[in-house]
């Protein structure tokens, strides 16, 4: 059966005006496609939430992380961030403060516009679940020595870091979380 991926795996990408062709840029592309298939798909949620006890939502999760990571932000901004819409953004926040794992805190210069904030309760969850996805990723690489560990973590640190430096978007760009 034919791979469906595969004239992805091997399309080139034509930098800039010079016509030549980087597969090793077509690669990357793909490969971190299917790791943002992998990493948001419901099972490896259902999974989480089974062994962290945390039952808060996709779209929750990354609201809490990014409130942790960027600090008190809008509705608005979250919102923009994640790419959601606005009454999507709501309902979320919501959720997530009726759980107690943020609050909600008008702005002092405007009253139609509140901030939220991660809880201690929220941290614990988040952590909770950093800790899961910590321990998933010693399974699945287990068998690679902590060298090349090291190399991969470095690797992926500054390719987020690039990509966010060389972001057009206005959208709230979080700092890696570090711990």
């Amino acid at each position: 059966m034919p791979d469906p991926a595969r004239h992805l795996r091997t399309a080139c990408i034509w930098v800039q005006d010079d016509r030549v062709p980087d597969t090793h840029l077509s690669e990357l592309a793909t490969a971190l496609n299917a790791l943002t298939r992998l990493a948001s798909s419901a099972r490896f949620h259902d999974e989480t939430v089974r062994a962290t006890g945390v039952r808060v939502s996709r779209s929750g999760l990354r609201f809490l992380s990014l409130v942790a990571d960027a600090g008190p932000l809008s509705g608005s901004q979250l919102a923009e961030a994640l790419d959601l819409s606005q009454p999507t953004a709501s309902r979320t926040l919501q959720s997530l403060e009726s759980e107690g794992l943020v609050t909600r805190q008008p702005s002092a210069s405007d009253g139609r516009v509140s901030y939220y904030a991660v809880t201690s309760r929220g941290r614990k969850a988040l952590d909770k679940v950093h800790a899961f996805h910590v321990r998933q990723l010693a399974a699945g690489l287990g068998d690679v020595a902590a060298d090349r560990r090291a190399q991969l973590a470095d690797a992926v640190t500054e390719l987020v870091d690039l990509l966010h430096r060389s972001s057009q978007s206005n959208a709230v760009v979080p700092p890696r979380r570090t711990a």
